[in-house]
Parts: C-alpha cells; structure tokens; sequence
C-alpha cells in the first residue's frame, strides 16, 4: 500500500494541474462538435492551455476518434475514424462521466511511458465524448517523495521464507524476478539511466528490488518484482538525465546487469543470489550461493569472463 500511496498523491497533483483546462476546453467544444474542421481548428488554438501535453485529441463516446491529432506542430487529419476503444483509458471510460486520469502505459509511438487525461463532453443531458490529451511521463513535473519503506517485520518475513527455501532445497528456485527477468533488467536499465537511480540491488531469491535515488540518497526502496514491472513506477521517479556523478558509461551498466542475468542462470546450484551495482562509485556487489560477499570494480567485473567464477566458485562449494 506504500508505493500506492505515494503515486495516488502523484495523480493528485497532476488531477488538479489538467482538470481545469480540459473542463475548459470540454465546454468549448461544444458548439463546434459537429463541424470537424473548426473542432480541429479550437484544439490547435487551445493546445497551449494544456500544460506539458504532447497530444491531444477528441473521440466520441464509442471510442472512434472524430478530431485530427493536434500537437505542438501542428494538425494531423489522417488519423480521424480510427478506433481508439483498446487504449489503456478506454476500458473505463463509458459511462464515465467527470475527468480521469489513465493508469501509466507504454505509447506504441514514441516507446517512453505515458499517461492519458480524459474530460467527457457533456452538452446539458446529452452525451456527446471526450477530449483526451496525452502526456509523456518524461516531460511532467514530478517530484520524488521521501515516504517511509514497509514495516521490517515484513520483510523479516519475506528473508524467513527465503531461508526456509533454501533450507529445503539447495539448487536454484526460480522467483517471480527469475521468470521475469529481462522485462525487470530491462525496466532497472531505464530506471538507472533516465531517471535517476544510482544505486540497486537485487535479491534474485525474494524477487526484490532495492533502488536508491539520487534526489532521495539517505533512504532506500524496497519493490517487489511485480512493482517493477509496473509502468507506474515512471511516476514513482521521474525522467532526469543520467548523471554526471557516474563513473560507468550507459553501455557499461547494461553490461553489468546482463552479466548479473548470466550469473543467475547460467548454473542450477552456484549462482547469484544478489547483486548491486553503484553509478558513483562504480562498485559492484555479488553474493553466490556457495559463499559470502565480494566486491569490485564494474569494470574489474565485466572484464572477467565466466569460467572465474564458476570455476572459482566451484572449488569452494
């Protein structure tokens, strides 16, 4: 319930930034619904009453676009007649009357994680559709927030279930991070790279996360596999530059997690039960089953290859 929290005050603030306008706009729509070309031609005018939107657009209440898409450059008319009714917002939409906001997803255009506000258009009794404006979560003003982690004792219990596990079985048991693995390497690469996170660690056997942001370095946080994989942890931290404090090149931290992701699974009974990886630093912490701790340089680590370590690691099973 933590993390939620925490987004739902995200949604807050961007509900009260977008709803004004876009009941605003709502209204003005109204008396131009029927005539195409001037609809199109008050988005345009408009566009720039809808702070930090990349799109936007009108679809009736079935979900079937009418307007052109309107952007910062302009009108796109070939678009219009196309069904919009399986984007992410439309699910809920009829019959869904006030201004919502869309849960985050991935835009099949651009590829960066998005959000969609949606504003019904009402003419007195009469339901008429919805302007939608779309948003690049990169792009909005998101701050990050220093909310306190679960209690310990929950996460006692998570360690208790490990050992236990472990206890029952030596070789390798395949979390839910195991099974999907390249989709949460794939989301902690971007996470590090484009928003902000300059340290992690990841407990293979618990299917933890443990991420640390540069904004928010005195504290860490705890995800499960299932939140990583969740496009909402794009609003949990928002787009910044990959810093200037990293002592690792964009190639090498990808680097250092596929080699994570090899070590994992390359073997049933020696394996990587954690690894963390520092930008600053450029430190990189391993834990295998077979024995305690090590730490190194990153650039140490990827210029190993994989006989060191299974060869190590054998000879003191």
């Amino acid at each position: 319930m933590w993390i939620k929290q925490t987004i739902g005050e995200q949604r807050k603030v961007l509900s009260a930034l977008f709803e004004p306008p876009m009941t605003n706009l709502a209204k003005q729509c109204i008396p131009v619904w029927s005539n195409l070309d001037k609809l199109d031609q008050l988005l345009f005018e408009q566009f720039a009453t809808i702070p930090h939107s990349h799109l936007i657009y009108v679809v009736d209440k079935y979900g079937k676009q009418i307007s052109a898409n309107v952007g910062q450059d302009g009108i796109h008319n070939n678009v219009r007649g196309q069904d919009l009714s399986r984007r992410p917002y439309s699910v809920s939409l009829y019959p869904k009357r006030h201004f919502m906001l869309s849960s985050v997803y991935i835009s099949h255009t651009t590829g960066n994680p998005c959000i969609s506000a949606v504003q019904p258009v009402i003419d007195e009794q009469q339901f008429l559709g919805f302007v939608v404006a779309d948003f690049d979560i990169q792009r909005l003003p998101l701050s990050v927030s220093s909310e306190k982690s679960p209690p310990l004792r929950f996460w006692q219990e998570q360690h208790k279930a490990e050992i236990k596990a472990h206890k029952q079985t030596s070789p390798r048991v395949s979390s839910l991070l195991d099974k999907r693995l390249d989709d949460v390497l794939a989301t902690l690469n971007r996470l590090i790279t484009e928003h902000g996170i300059f340290h992690c660690t990841l407990h293979y056997s618990s299917g933890q996360a443990m991420l640390w942001h540069l904004d928010d370095p005195y504290q860490y946080h705890l995800y499960s596999a299932e939140q990583m994989l969740n496009p909402e942890m794009y609003l949990k931290y928002p787009r910044s530059d990959y810093s200037d404090r990293a002592v690792l090149t964009e190639k090498e931290v990808k680097q250092v997690l596929e080699r994570f992701r090899t070590l994992r699974l390359a073997d049933d009974k020696v394996y990587l039960r954690s690894g963390s990886l520092n930008l600053v630093n450029g430190m990189v912490g391993l834990t295998f089953s077979c024995d305690g701790s090590q730490y190194m340089a990153a650039t140490d680590f990827l210029d190993k290859n994989l006989s060191f370590w299974f060869t190590h690691k054998a000879a003191n099973a």
